[in-house]
């Protein structure tokens, strides 16, 4: 008995259109969880808020504070210690691709990234503290998951921070990598009919 109808028959029923649900718009808000290589973010937390319409493309807002380090520096001047923190103001912008009940969006961040540097003089020094603030662009690219889970979506996302040097007294890691974890409250706005 040959096995080449069945094969045959298998293939054609893979190829045959699946049904599908109806496409729908969502607005997901969240809260998001962040950490960035780079010295002035490392962990960071914020919220997001986005719009999927149609689940094919994305569209969302974000602010991030991250929390930085602190390191101690020394010039001619004296022995500091310099904390660099970081705010990202972003718009997301990305292309969905529904794989069931995930969605993968391939896409970006554009915006803005608020550094500010805190320089405290060591115990033994007689000068005082100061505070700087310097605002740029940041660009990154990323890619995101959101994962469906009973009521709400995970979405592990990553992403590379490219951002402009900012003018400081003491140089600033201001671009690298970063790994993002949002939960997502999704809220469905409409439905395509057939």
């Amino acid at each position: 008995m040959s096995d080449r109808p069945l094969m045959v028959a298998l293939l054609l029923s893979l190829l045959l259109p699946a049904p599908a649900a109806a496409q729908l718009g969502e607005i997901r808000i969240g809260a998001i969880g962040s950490y960035v290589a780079a010295d002035a973010y490392r962990a960071g937390a914020g919220i997001t808020l986005g719009y999927a319409p149609a689940r094919i493309a994305y569209m969302g807002l974000r602010w991030i504070y991250h929390f930085g380090s602190t390191d101690s520096r020394t010039d001619d001047t004296g022995t500091y210690d310099v904390t660099n923190r970081a705010q990202v103001f972003g718009a997301d912008l990305g292309v969905e691709f529904p794989l069931g009940d995930m969605e993968l969006v391939l896409g970006g961040t554009l915006g803005a990234v608020r550094f500010s540097q805190r320089i405290e003089p060591a115990p033994s020094s007689s000068s005082g503290s100061e505070t700087a603030t310097a605002t740029g662009f940041v660009a990154a690219p990323m890619a995101m998951l959101h994962i469906r889970v009973g009521p709400v979506m995970l979405a592990p996302q990553v992403t590379w921070y490219f951002a402009g040097t900012p003018d400081l007294r003491w140089p600033v890691d201001d671009s690298g990598p970063a790994v993002s974890l949002s939960i997502i409250i999704p809220i469905e706005t409409d439905r395509i009919r057939y």
